[in-house]
C-alpha cells in the first residue's frame, strides 16, 4: 500500500508541471584535456543486468514500445590505483534470485532480470582481473542498480557525492530500500566539492586521483547527492552521466522524463533537468567527448564489447 497509493496520487495529479528549459541557460563550456600528462589505462564495459520499461515513463511524450534498460558497470585499470569501477550494479545474490534483492516487489517493479553468474565479481576474470583487487568503487549514486554490487567488494573504497549516503538510508514513494549491501561499511569517502570550481558546465568538481584521469562532477537532482563522472585517457574522454540521463534522448533533444518519474522518484526534478540542459551543451560544443547515458542500450555500440578494451 505505501507504494501503491503514492503511485495513484501521482497519476491523478499529474506529478509535475511541464518541464520547459531552464530561465538560466548553461553557457558553452570550456573544456580540454592535456592528454600528454595523463596516466593511461584501459576502460572496459560490462552489462550485469536489465530492468525494464515502457518507453513513455522513461521519456516525457513517449510510446508504448517496451524498452530494456542495461545496468552497467564501467571498469577503469588505473597503472597506480589498481581497479576502479564505475558503479557497481546488482550484487552476485541477485544473480541467484532477484526476490533476494533487490526484493520480490521491487524487482517486479522494476522488471529486473538477471543471468546466474552475470555480477561484476564473477565476470572480472574473464578480463583477468582479480576482484579482490578492486580498490576504488565511484558511485554516481547510490539506487539499488548502481550501489548493490559493492557487497561483492568489501575492500574496496567508495566514492560517494555529500548527502548521498544519508539520503540512501532515508528512503523515499518507493519505501525504504535495502540498505545491507553498504551497512556498516568501512573506507567511505565522502566527495567535497566545496570551492572546487567548474569543470565544463558542472559547478564542483574533484579530481579523485589528482592526475585528471578521473574526474567527478557536482550533478545532483536525481539524488541529493548524484555525480557525473569524467573519465580521462590518452585517447579520449567518456563522460558517464548516471541517472542525470537514463538514455541518450535525455540529454541529446533533451528530452525530459516523464512528469510520473520527475515528480514521484526524483529529489529535486528541476535541477536534474537543467543538468540534462548542461550535458546538452557539452555535447555540443565538444563532439568528440562520449556520453554515456546511465541505462542507454546503445553504450553497446559506443563502446567495445566485454572484455575487450579502450584506452
Amino acid at each position: 500500500m505505501r507504494l501503491i497509493l503514492p503511485l495513484i496520487s501521482a497519476l491523478l495529479l499529474g506529478c509535475a508541471p511541464k518541464a520547459v528549459p531552464p530561465e538560466t541557460m548553461p553557457q558553452v563550456p570550456d573544456w580540454s584535456v592535456d592528454r600528454d600528462a595523463l596516466p593511461g589505462g584501459t576502460l572496459r564495459a560490462l552489462a550485469v543486468a536489465y530492468t525494464g520499461s515502457a518507453e513513455r515513463l522513461v521519456v516525457q511524450g513517449g510510446g508504448s514500445e517496451r524498452l530494456s534498460l542495461p545496468v552497467w558497470v564501467y571498469v577503469f585499470e588505473h597503472p597506480t590505483e589498481g581497479t576502479v569501477l564505475i558503479d557497481a550494479g546488482f550484487p552476485r545474490r541477485t544473480s541467484v534470485s532477484t526476490a533476494d534483492y533487490p526484493g520480490r516487489q521491487m524487482a517486479k517493479l522494476l522488471s529486473v532480470t538477471m543471468e546466474p553468474g552475470a555480477a561484476a565479481v564473477d565476470r572480472l576474470p574473464e578480463a583477468g582481473l582479480d576482484p579482490a583487487e578492486v580498490r576504488h568503487i565511484v558511485l554516481t549514486h547510490m539506487h539499488p542498480d548502481h550501489v548493490a554490487g559493492v557487497e561483492d567488494f568489501p575492500a574496496a573504497t567508495l566514492h560517494v557525492g555529500p548527502g548521498e549516503w544519508e539520503a540512501a538510508f532515508r528512503g523515499g514513494a518507493l519505501g525504504k530500500p535495502d540498505t545491507s549491501p553498504f551497512e556498516g561499511r568501512q573506507g567511505v569517502q565522502h566527495v567535497d566539492f566545496a570551492g572546487s570550481g567548474a569543470y565544463g558546465p558542472f559547478e564542483g568538481h574533484r579530481d579523485l586521483f589528482g592526475d585528471g584521469s578521473v574526474v567527478v562532477m557536482q550533478a545532483g537532482g536525481h539524488t541529493p547527492g548524484h555525480m557525473a563522472v569524467m573519465l580521462n585517457l590518452k585517447g579520449g574522454s567518456w563522460l558517464f552521466t548516471g541517472d542525470c540521463a537514463w538514455v541518450d534522448r535525455h540529454w541529446q533533444e533533451p528530452a525530459p522524463k516523464s512528469a510520473l518519474v520527475r515528480g514521484l522518484l526524483e529529489d529535486d526534478w528541476r535541477l536534474n533537468w537543467a543538468n540534462q540542459w548542461r550535458l546538452h551543451v557539452f555535447g555540443q560544443a565538444h563532439p568528440e567527448l562520449v556520453i554515456v547515458g546511465g541505462h542507454e542500450a546503445a553504450t553497446a555500440t559506443k563502446l567495445k564489447p566485454w572484455p575487450q578494451t579502450m584506452e
